[in-house]
């Protein structure tokens, strides 16, 4: 059956209805995607006893009346560039503030983040906070690769739900919205997609979906990755492979999906003259757009609303969509619905944090019972 009217999140409702699911008795700390089914979300922890202690938002991806109706309900709700997140202290004084309210009140903490800004201030914070901060649960690739470069240093458990099979069905719908997406831009400047020459940098989850998309939508689909096993992969499912600078020379448009840099300014004048880049997932970096800014001969310039133009110093022009920034998020990357199965492990993570479940050193994830779980409850609603 359809669900046209909310709630959306039926499986985090069943979930957080069942009394003995230890996360009434904690203090959640959460950097999270404010859309609207983080308001829904957000809305359940409220009927329950769960502290929402705070709710950091991600600067590309929030939903400005979303973003305005949390701040009604809720007193710590902030959202700031990523270089704050990433470089600055603000993440260690709010796990210290967190610790010192817990201090009073015993609370345990958890932290729920989409993007591993909290990997650098949980590997140094001093051991004696981990007497109330019990874990942590990343949802993102990108935070999934953050983790894995310090979780022994962390002492704490981490759990992941990157590479989980339901976070792949996520991945189908994300890399569908980004081809959507760029239709729907270049639809609004009266540009015609279909014939174009198209490069997916990373052939993973959400690559694959994007280049699956792409052949649909009548694109010349080209894939290049680091791993070999990939263009194998990518190869056998009919789609051209070759080298890094050989594919960059054809490529009208460049959708990136590998959750760190995957084009240097210096590869960027390899490009075809006018060639689109597009940067897919959960949040920007997959192209220096910082090189791209600095060596421009000239300032860029606008043309519409998500696209900009850059001229290299070789006489090429780059077109940058959505300033490097995730393109999915210029419609509902992902049905409400859709997420709520990522919530739910979300929450199931969570919950074996506080049952002391986790292993400290490792990356953890939910087993296949736990997800077995989800998917009967979702499909319970079909």
């Amino acid at each position: 059956m359809l669900h046209f009217e909310k709630p959306s999140l039926r499986v985090c409702a069943e979930l957080l209805k069942e009394r003995e699911l230890q996360l009434y008795e904690c203090r959640l700390i959460l950097l999270i995607h404010l859309l609207t089914d983080a308001e829904e979300l957000l809305e359940l922890f409220s009927q329950t006893n769960i502290d929402i202690y705070f709710i950091l938002g991600k600067p590309f991806s929030f939903n400005k009346e979303v973003l305005q109706n949390i701040k009604k309900k809720f007193k710590n709700v902030d959202i700031q560039p990523y270089d704050v997140y990433d470089k600055t202290d603000y993440i260690d004084r709010l796990l210290q503030n967190a610790y010192q309210q817990s201090s009073i009140d015993k609370k345990s903490i958890v932290i729920f983040e989409v993007g591993g800004y909290f990997h650098k201030a949980l590997a140094h914070m001093p051991h004696h906070f981990t007497e109330y901060i019990k874990g942590v649960v990343e949802v993102t690739t990108f935070g999934h690769t953050k983790y894995i470069a310090e979780v022994e240093n962390i002492p704490i458990p981490v759990y992941s739900i990157a590479r989980s099979l339901i976070k792949s069905i996520e991945a189908r719908y994300v890399g569908r919205a980004a081809v959507m997406a760029i239709d729907k831009i270049f639809r609004e400047q009266g540009v015609s997609t279909a014939g174009r020459t198209a490069l997916v940098i990373g052939f993973g989850m959400i690559g694959k979906s994007v280049a699956d998309s792409l052949r649909s939508n009548n694109y010349i689909v080209s894939v290049f990755d680091t791993k070999s096993y990939a263009k194998l992969d990518a190869f056998t499912l009919g789609y051209k492979i070759g080298s890094k600078q050989e594919l960059l020379r054809n490529a009208d448009i460049i959708f990136s999906a590998t959750a760190q840099q995957s084009l240097s300014y210096e590869e960027m004048m390899s490009c075809k003259d006018h060639a689109v880049l597009v940067s897919v997932g959960s949040r920007g970096g997959e192209f220096d757009v910082q090189g791209l800014v600095t060596h421009a001969i000239n300032e860029p310039r606008l043309c519409g609303q998500y696209i900009t133009k850059y001229k290299l110093n070789n006489g090429k022009t780059i077109v940058l969509i959505r300033n490097g920034e995730a393109v999915n998020f210029v419609i509902q990357s992902c049905p409400d619905e859709i997420v709520d199965m990522i919530h739910a492990e979300m929450l199931i993570c969570g919950e074996m944090i506080l049952r002391n479940q986790g292993r400290i050193g490792i990356i953890n994830e939910a087993s296949e019972t736990d997800l077995n779980r989800i998917a009967r409850l979702w499909l319970k609603n079909i």
